[in-house]
């Protein structure tokens, strides 16, 4: 009984929860791939010919992070301490990007989450009494 009275008591938290998730990942999926993305093109012996012969063509490797939706993917493992590890960052600033968006993204949600605990304390001090 005090579950259910306290998960429809919450909706608002758990609906700002949800929100504050989904903003995470639609902001840091798109950006761990476009900075994951790496301009091969230009880099070692491919790079000389192609200065020799005039022949510009671009490569450029995404790694494990094949589109914006593969980075999206990696955050919600992330944000949700599963960690597959199927998609790692590659880059420094991949690593330091993915480690800033699970940091920040486990610090906003601590405070919908609090709020939520508090209130099932409340609950639970109200019907022991």
């Amino acid at each position: 009984a005090v579950v259910s009275t306290q998960s429809t008591g919450s909706i608002p938290e758990i609906v700002l929860l949800l929100l504050m998730w989904s903003i995470g990942v639609l902001m840091f999926g798109p950006l761990i791939y476009f900075v994951e993305r790496q301009d091969t093109s230009f880099s070692g012996e491919a790079a000389n010919r192609s200065l020799a012969t005039g022949n510009f063509t671009r490569s450029i490797s995404t790694g494990h992070f094949s589109s914006a939706f593969s980075g999206m993917w990696f955050c919600v493992v992330t944000i949700g301490t599963v960690g597959y590890g199927d998609m790692v960052p590659q880059t420094e600033f991949g690593k330091v990007l993915a480690s800033v968006y699970t940091i920040v993204n486990l610090t906003i949600m601590t405070i919908p989450i609090s709020i939520i605990i508090t209130k099932f304390n409340k609950s639970m001090k109200k019907i022991s009494s």
